[in-house]
């Protein structure tokens, strides 16, 4: 009886710090303020990658992210950056960002609206964007440098193709 709860014991213990470890490891949820959109594609040096647009409300943003979490695990290369546009000044709300994420294995990179307004953070990203769901912008895509491409839309495997394709 004694070294069953002591296997149990030792079990649990091992299973706490496996998702300590993971929690640890994982890329931290960013505020996405004014200027962030500058700093997202500077730091991407010119290297095409998607931005991605979801909420935690939006069903047809689900399908766009396991679609993106589909063709991730098929092209490790295929740079993704999550924006939800919810807004992370809630713990709850972040915690919920977080869980939808880990959940399609699409920890790192994850951005969610910070406390400026989100009509004001939705015009830095583009000035043309209303806010519909969801929305994704193509950086340098098919090799040129500097480009963006907007989609709004359900992502499907077509779709992700046709803009990573080129």
């Amino acid at each position: 009886m004694y070294t069953s709860r002591r296997f149990l014991f030792a079990g649990l213990l091992t299973a706490w710090l496996i998702g300590l470890s993971l929690t640890l490891h994982a890329a931290p949820l960013q505020a996405f303020e004014n200027d962030s959109l500058a700093h997202i594609i500077k730091q991407r040096q010119g290297k095409p990658f998607v931005l991605i647009l979801w909420s935690l409300d939006c069903e047809y943003c689900q399908a766009s992210l396991q679609a993106l979490a589909q063709k991730k695990r098929q092209n490790k290369n295929l740079n993704i950056v999550t924006l939800a546009t919810d807004s992370m000044t809630d713990a709850q709300t972040a915690a919920l960002i977080r869980q939808r994420l880990r959940a399609l294995g699409m920890q790192s990179d994850t951005w969610a609206f910070g406390a400026a307004p989100a009509e004001q953070l939705r015009h830095a990203i583009d000035p043309n964007w209303h806010g519909e769901l969801p929305r994704s912008y193509w950086f340098n895509v098919g090799g040129t440098h500097g480009t963006k491409r907007a989609y709004s839309g359900v992502l499907d495997a077509a779709i992700i193709e046709r803009y990573i394709g080129r």
